[in-house]
């Protein structure tokens, strides 16, 4: 991988200073919530150039719309970026979701193709073709030892769950070994800072589900700041016990909230949040780098955040969700 120059991110940095200003606001958000109309909230996202230039905004599809806005971030950013490889860690999720489908559509004859995303580092028919060849000469060496590892196991438990549980654990151990290329310490934390945050989350439900501790052993994602024994030996204390043991990380106020709130609804949508929005705070330091590579990462990371905001306000548009109810659910803003 060469090695990243800030002074080539330059220019890239100032294009992307650009054209935050179209970026969906908090005000934006605002407007697209109150809208009284569905046509009215989508109307707000001319003014963030969504959709592509001369084309008109159709409202029936906006899943449709919202890939495309996806996909036309990452075509956008790759084209800028002098060194593209150094931004694919953000594309493996996309990888390992296509190949957690297309191994399940093999061993459970089901097919659900329909939900394969275009948005790889790997081109869909290359995937389609190893998975199916037993070729995975033109993968990651990660992803091959995934699919070997599932190939191996799998007809020996027939468990559907190992099919996740091994490409999750795969998927972000190449990220953070991406990342860790990159010599970058703003991507690093945030990948650190994420796969803390899916162990907290899968900690407390497999807590609320009365799972085993050696079942978490199994899920559990290493990589992050916290380490695995912090869980295990904490695993059958009272969750106030174990967030004074989140402290030195920083975690301790977040996961207390929205435990508070889980006793009180029985739902996790309020440390999901929670947990979001911590992952936001890291991101905008992106904005204060003169220049370099965390310009351009802080922009795709914003704009995967506001394409999940669009989707939350505009389903629940189509829902009937009251206002109140869709901004409970959102999270900050990047700008």
């Amino acid at each position: 991988m060469a090695k990243i120059k800030d002074s080539d991110y330059l220019y890239p940095t100032s294009r992307i200073r650009s054209i935050e200003k179209h970026m969906l606001t908090h005000e934006r958000v605002e407007k697209m919530i109150d809208a009284k109309r569905f046509e009215d909230a989508i109307r707000v996202l001319d003014e963030c150039n969504y959709g592509f230039e001369g084309e008109m905004i159709e409202s029936n599809d906006y899943e449709t719309l919202l890939t495309q806005e996806h996909k036309k971030t990452y075509d956008f950013i790759m084209s800028l970026a002098p060194n593209p490889e150094h931004l694919n860690m953000f594309l493996y999720p996309y990888d390992y979701h296509n190949l957690k489908v297309l191994m399940k559509s093999e061993y459970l004859n089901k097919d659900e193709t329909d939900i394969l995303v275009d948005t790889g580092s790997i081109d869909l028919k290359v995937l389609k073709y190893a998975v199916n060849e037993r070729d995975f000469s033109e993968l990651t060496e990660n992803m091959e030892k995934a699919l070997k590892e599932i190939t191996d196991t799998f007809p020996k438990t027939k468990d559907p769950q190992l099919i996740d549980i091994i490409l999750d654990k795969y998927c972000y151990d190449e990220m953070l070994k991406t990342a860790e290329e990159t010599k970058s310490k703003f991507i690093i934390d945030y990948i650190k800072l994420q796969i803390d945050s899916i162990n907290v989350k899968t900690y407390v439900r497999l807590k609320r589900m009365n799972k085993s501790w050696d079942f978490f052993t199994k899920v559990f994602l290493p990589g992050g700041n916290i380490h695995e024994h912090v869980f295990i030996k904490n695993y059958d204390e009272p969750f106030d016990k174990f967030a004074e043991q989140l402290l030195a990380f920083d975690f301790r106020e977040i996961f207390l909230e929205g435990i508070e709130d889980l006793e009180e609804t029985g739902k996790f949508t309020k440390l999901e949040k929670l947990l979001d929005n911590k992952l936001m705070d890291h991101i905008r330091n992106a904005k204060y780098v003169p220049y370099g590579i965390e310009a351009l990462v802080g922009y795709i990371l914003a704009k995967e955040n506001e394409i999940k905001t669009v989707r939350i306000i505009l389903a629940g548009k189509v829902a009937g969700i009251s206002p109140e109810l869709i901004r409970e659910r959102l999270r900050e803003t990047y700008v």
